[in-house]
């Protein structure tokens, strides 16, 4: 029997709040009965805004054996930024799931720290092409977000971090290119190369506990890719992982019109992540 289209708009709003009510109610049963030990895993998903982190760390969470904490998650994070130590750990320590996701993207410069506090955690770090996270961060934060976040780290002394300072030279890199009338977008770029760079100046490219991942290998092959992230995690792979995924995202729009020498730095900056991969570095 061929259904009309009205009844398969029910039956797939149906079915839909069917799967929230078991994430909702069912998820937190299950994961008590899969993980009797109560053994909980932190994983901590860093690297930089506008790089598809949100689509990641959600697609994950429709496994059952993790428990999300977002980064607008008021038990983990204030202010977008991930709370003290003693205070994650309780949040671990009352998960009954297998593994407990953080997105701390702001604090990025506290992956070190966060894994030697934690020595089972587990992190992934996303990169995305910088044409594509400047253009989508103009876009979602406005002309002046980025651009006034580098004014400041470069006049405050990278105040906005606190405590956990980045490395020296990461902040050099930064204030070496830095100018006191910056574009938009070459201040979008600039806080493109900071947090990428992290990677490299923090040494996470040589901790086997750290999972380097490009958006573009995610949008262009998701069932590889995720599987490979699943094999890093531990985690039973689901096909619903990459359903609906397209890379319909990428060269979407024109290249931004940014300085050229902070262009070369951030082509360099993209080889060098692609060849961590193993990787083309074609954009594509």
């Amino acid at each position: 029997m061929t259904l009309s289209r009205p009844v398969k708009i029910i039956m797939g709003k149906l079915n839909n709040r069917i799967k929230a009510f078991g994430i909702i109610y069912l998820k937190p049963i299950h994961q008590r009965v899969d993980n009797p030990t109560r053994t909980t895993k932190p994983i901590f998903l860093v690297g930089c805004g506008r790089s598809g982190t949100s689509m990641l760390v959600f697609r994950l969470a429709k496994s059952w054996q993790i428990e999300l904490f977002n980064e607008n998650h008021p038990a983990a994070f204030q202010n977008f930024r991930i709370r003290d130590l003693a205070t994650i750990e309780e949040v671990i320590d009352r998960s009954c799931a297998g593994l407990a996701l953080f997105k701390p993207i702001l604090s990025t410069p506290q992956t070190p720290l966060l894994m030697s506090y934690f020595p089972t955690s587990q992190v992934i770090f996303v990169f995305r092409h910088y044409y594509d996270v400047i253009n989508s961060s103009i876009k979602r934060f406005g002309l002046l977000n980025r651009l006034d976040h580098v004014n400041a780290w470069v006049n405050d002394d990278f105040a906005e971090f606190g405590a956990y300072q980045p490395p020296e030279n990461t902040k050099e890199i930064i204030c070496s290119l830095w100018a006191p009338a910056l574009s938009p977008e070459t201040g979008a770029a600039l806080y493109w190369i900071f947090y990428n760079q992290l990677f490299i100046d923090m040494q996470l490219n040589q901790n086997a506990r750290v999972l380097l991942v490009r958006y573009e290998s995610i949008v262009n092959n998701p069932k590889s890719e995720f599987e490979r992230i699943c094999s890093f995690l531990n985690l039973r792979f689901e096909k619903d992982y990459g359903a609906g995924i397209f890379s319909t995202s990428v060269k979407k729009n024109a290249p931004p019109d940014i300085d050229e020498k902070v262009r070369e730095v951030c082509d360099n900056l993209w080889i060098h992540l692609c060849q961590e991969l193993g990787v083309s570095e074609e954009f594509d």
